[in-house]
């Protein structure tokens, strides 16, 4: 890796019809001032990633709005699906998007970082995830031609446990196949999930992995906290760094972001 790598990390957006709010928020509005602020303090970042959840029922119309909405976005943005986004919908909407020769919704591509690797774990009928036989095999050949450079793994549905009994009912339902896949790779670096709603680190099977809160609702920590299945928390979006000995995460309330009284 000759070159820092510096990228931009979003999730779950879940966009509804324009002019629809959701839980009582707009989701339109949050995401624009997110891409804002993204584009005023990063612009010098090579890509940004977005994994999952564009719409919140897989909307023909929100996905319409979101691809004219980062038409001036000045990053390359790869786009994931998750659990409410619609595959064929996407692939309608988004006809340039890549997909591998099976028609999921997932791509690799090179930087000076190493291997980046966007999975697909839609699966449909369910919030849980899926990774079948078909994308595993897919994966294992991204894997084996990625020989010894560094891979970074973006994928919706975390494949662990994240101490929240409801996320933990709709993770990865694959996630031993995963497990046993990836275990067979010592140069996976680094996995980044959406899904969760919450920014988390978990360290699993000795691979660092990050998760973030949504652009528009939260999944509290606690459901006792608010007493509801979501809750109203700041929304981020993260930077990452990426150096030759040093991996940097910072995520950033751009929503929340006020000078303090002195």
């Amino acid at each position: 890796m000759s070159h820092a790598t510096k990228l931009i990390h979003v999730t779950d957006l879940h966009l509804t019809a324009p002019g629809e709010k959701l839980f009582g928020l707009n989701p339109h509005e949050r995401f624009e001032r997110c891409l804002a602020d993204i584009e005023k303090w990063h612009g010098d970042a090579q890509f940004c990633i977005i994994s999952g959840d564009l719409a919140d029922a897989g909307q023909p119309e929100a996905y319409d709005w979101l691809r004219e909405c980062l038409q001036d976005f000045p990053l390359t943005t790869h786009l994931m699906i998750g659990n409410h986004d619609y595959r064929d919908t996407f692939k309608d909407r988004f006809p340039d998007a890549p997909v591998d020769q099976h028609g999921f919704v997932q791509h690799a591509f090179d930087a000076d970082a190493g291997r980046f690797v966007l999975l697909d774990t839609y699966k449909g009928g369910t919030s849980a995830g899926q990774f079948c036989e078909r994308r595993q095999g897919w994966l294992r050949s991204v894997l084996d031609d990625a020989k010894d450079s560094p891979v970074w793994l973006f994928m919706h549905h975390p494949p662990f446990d994240i101490s929240i009994a409801y996320m933990d009912r709709i993770k990865l339902e694959d996630h031993a196949a995963f497990a046993a896949l990836i275990a067979e790779y010592d140069n996976i670096r680094h996995i980044f999930c959406g899904h969760v709603h919450r920014p988390s680190y978990v360290n699993w099977r000795g691979i660092p992995c990050t998760s973030l809160p949504s652009i528009n609702h939260q999944v509290p920590l606690n459901r006792e906290a608010v007493g509801k299945a979501y809750s109203y928390e700041p929304p981020m979006y993260a930077t990452v760094l990426i150096e030759h000995d040093q991996v940097t995460i910072h995520l950033d309330a751009y929503d929340d972001r006020q000078a303090a009284i002195m």
